[in-house]
């Protein structure tokens, strides 16, 4: 059992390495249908009906049969529609025609690890890489990525670091080898990662959060970081995940309780605290219901932020901006 984190959390590699969303499902088909009219359906949405994208691009491959930038354009088509299959079955199809395509291999890959079969993005990674002895910094990256979503994080490591050295000025690169670091357990080398990802792009919202993260043996600091992408409840809620995942039951609850203060409207801070609850025995203390002024308001959110409680330690938990 987990405590959810708020919003925020972690990234994507390349665009982003995993607050990890894994919702994908094909929407055409159900279980109940037979075979003959599944597979009528199927052809019905490869062709395009009802669908001018498709129809075109279909269109396109069929005048352009070696440009694969329009077959991964078309299975992105049918991602957006639902049709994960499809999309897999069209971007192995190109992969096997074309397999020195990077465009091809990286499609795959991200789209097979967005469905959490990781193995065979990393298998058709590997391959690409064996031979392929140039391969770019996406490439690399995305198969530092698979290793990381298969637990592989120490091989995954040199590939993040390669990906680096090809490209030193990308802020994702960074996130995504801090990402690694924090789930061996470096933290402080994390968030010197996080930190370098800053330097470059000071908007990024990924690299904030897994900087908080990393940073959660130090509160004030954590929430400070938390503070820059979300409100203070956020910030305390997600601090408090950190603290769960490390086993302080008592300063998740305390945490909790503080982002209760903010917002009470929040359905994920009580659902943590039912939880808490469920393993230490203690009932929820609801805030007492006060009315601040601004400045009052002011006032705590910078103790909050600024002044760490001498009997909390804290973590964080990462994802990566894939």
């Amino acid at each position: 059992m987990r405590l959810a984190m708020t919003a925020m959390a972690a990234g994507v590699l390349l665009t982003g390495c995993a607050n990890k969303n894994r919702a994908s499902r094909v929407t055409v088909p159900s279980n109940t249908m037979q075979p003959v009219m599944q597979r009528q359906i199927l052809n019905a949405v490869d062709a395009g009906e009802g669908n001018p994208r498709v129809r075109a691009l279909r269109e396109r491959i069929a005048e352009e049969p070696q440009n694969v930038r329009v077959r991964v354009e078309l299975a992105a088509e049918y991602r957006k529609g639902g049709y994960v299959e499809l999309e897999l079955e069209h971007l192995r199809l190109a992969v096997e025609r074309f397999p020195e395509s990077e465009d091809a291999v990286t499609a795959l890959s991200r789209s097979l690890i967005r469905v959490s079969r990781g193995s065979e993005a990393l298998m058709h990674l590997q391959s690409f890489l064996r031979t392929q002895r140039d391969s770019s910094a996406n490439v690399l990256s995305w198969a530092g990525i698979a290793n990381d979503e298969l637990g592989k994080y120490k091989d995954g490591e040199p590939l993040h670091r390669r990906a680096l050295e090809r490209a030193p000025g990308r802020d994702q690169l960074h996130n995504n080898l801090g990402y690694n670091l924090m789930m061996q357990g470096r933290k402080a080398e994390a968030a010197e990662q996080f930190r370098r990802a800053l330097e470059l792009n000071p908007a990024s919202e990924t690299a904030r959060n897994n900087l908080g993260l990393a940073l959660g043996d130090q509160p004030a600091a954590a929430i400070t970081q938390f503070r820059q992408t979300s409100d203070l409840a956020v910030a305390h809620n997600n601090l408090a995940a950190y603290l769960y995942e490390k086993g302080d039951l008592a300063g998740a609850r305390k945490e909790l309780e503080l982002a209760l203060e903010y917002r009470k409207d929040m359905p994920q801070i009580l659902e943590n605290l039912r939880k808490i609850a469920a393993l230490d025995g203690m009932p929820i203390q609801m805030p007492r219901r006060e009315t601040h002024s601004f400045w009052k308001t002011f006032a705590r959110g910078l103790k909050h932020t600024f002044v760490a409680s001498e009997d909390k330690s804290s973590i964080g938990t990462a994802e990566a901006g894939r």
